[in-house]
């Protein structure tokens, strides 16, 4: 290790890479009192009969109506609003979603709420514009495009997203999750079209959010920082966003769950996720995909279950390999990679969540048909170690 120290461009994972691509073409504005703009911000994308996609949790609270008058306020038009988004969102879903939108003349979508609706949006702006089905839209850079599949991909109709949670950072990625209920499997759709065009963060949107909440959703965001910067795909861009996420979720997420009337905190935690959010996955959310899709285990939870195994197991992968995680290991004035997932470990306990898959749910006889998933869930060909089928049992158990 100490040679590759010595000269970071012999490293697998540092000098100039042979290729990687780059995009990020949200629209992010961020701040106080922005709720009451979103009809004037908008309006700048080419929307005017948006269709508002929540569920009935949020437009419990009153954001919705909120984020409502303020688009009117700018001048445009509500067609209508689908609050029936269950915490994990299904094909089924995604499709009524879509129907609905066409049936109000709607024009663009507004995403109010966390992953779930946002991702649900996402495909069902998708579906809406393209025509098909949720299920059909599976894949990775599979939507339409021009000179015969190889050209430019065709845009969807307008898209913006509010986060109501600190976590998914769905708001600014090009990915969507999707649950098959009848398949018992999480769909992974991923292109560019799927980048919303406006992204308001604003710490007003996450005011209600129960500190349970807050705290598996921040979770949910330091894994995406994590694996964004372990993954084999890593590139400098999002090496970047991954180690200053971090710092951002050092500073801020335990403050936001032991004080949610922190409003700084709440605001920085969502600038955190935005930033730290990443298609280049690994283990961790090669395993709570099939934890969620099988036994409905909140995804934040799982991963938070999760990091702190992936990591152990990451690093006696190599020195390179621990060498990354060293990298974040310093964030937290910590030294090395067992002492990064003890204090992973301790942070999930101290903010409240569960530690252990036997206590959401998952039974020891479950373990085989979630090895499965989690070998079949794409995330695991990015992950910086190649894990088998025994490794992800193994994994699992220490989990349970």
């Amino acid at each position: 290790m100490e040679a590759a120290a010595a000269d970071p461009n012999a490293r697998q994972m540092a000098g100039f890479k042979d290729f990687f691509q780059y995009a990020s073409p949200t629209r992010v504005i961020a701040g106080r009192d922005l709720l009451g703009s979103t009809g004037f911000e908008f309006q700048k994308e080419g929307a005017h009969r948006l269709f508002v996609v929540t569920d009935q949790v949020i437009r419990g609270t009153g954001l919705v109506e909120r984020v409502e008058a303020g688009v009117i306020d700018g001048g445009l038009e509500v067609a209508g609003i689908f609050d029936d988004v269950p915490p994990d969102s299904s094909t089924e879903v995604v499709d009524r979603c879509a129907e609905a939108a066409k049936e109000a003349g709607a024009d663009s979508f507004l995403a109010v709420g966390g992953g779930s609706v946002m991702d649900t949006a996402k495909v069902a702006d998708a579906v809406f514009t393209h025509g098909g089905t949720a299920r059909e839209q599976e894949g990775f850079f599979l939507m339409p495009r021009q000179d015969d599949g190889m050209g430019r991909p065709l845009d969807i109709a307008p898209l913006a997203c509010i986060p109501t949670t600190a976590g998914t950072g769905s708001e600014v990625s090009m990915a969507a999750v999707i649950k098959e209920p009848e398949e018992k499997v999480k769909l992974e759709i991923a292109d560019f079209p799927l980048f919303p065009c406006l992204a308001i963060l604003d710490p007003e949107s996450t005011r209600t959010l129960p500190p349970q909440v807050a705290a598996a959703t921040g979770m949910d965001a330091m894994t995406h920082a994590v694996e964004g910067y372990v993954s084999v795909d890593w590139n400098p861009h999002q090496d970047a966003r991954s180690l200053q996420a971090l710092r951002m979720i050092r500073d801020n997420l335990e403050r936001v769950v032991e004080t949610p009337e922190d409003e700084d905190a709440r605001g920085n935690m969502l600038v955190a996720a935005s930033i730290a959010i990443t298609i280049a996955l690994g283990s961790v959310h090669a395993m709570s995909h099939p934890a969620g899709a099988q036994f409905g285990v909140p995804h934040g939870m799982a991963n938070a279950i999760h990091l702190p195994h992936v990591i152990r197991f990451n690093a006696q992968g190599g020195a390179d390999i621990e060498h990354r995680y060293r990298d974040i290991a310093d964030i937290f004035d910590l030294d090395g990679a067992d002492a990064l997932a003890d204090h992973v470990a301790g942070m999930v306990q101290r903010m409240g969540l569960p530690t252990r898959l036997s206590q959401v749910g998952v039974p020891e006889e479950g373990i085989p048909a979630l090895v499965e998933g989690a070998m079949g869930d794409g995330t695991t060909l990015l992950n910086p170690r190649e894990p088998s089928e025994e490794d992800y049992a193994d994994l699992y158990k220490r989990a349970l």
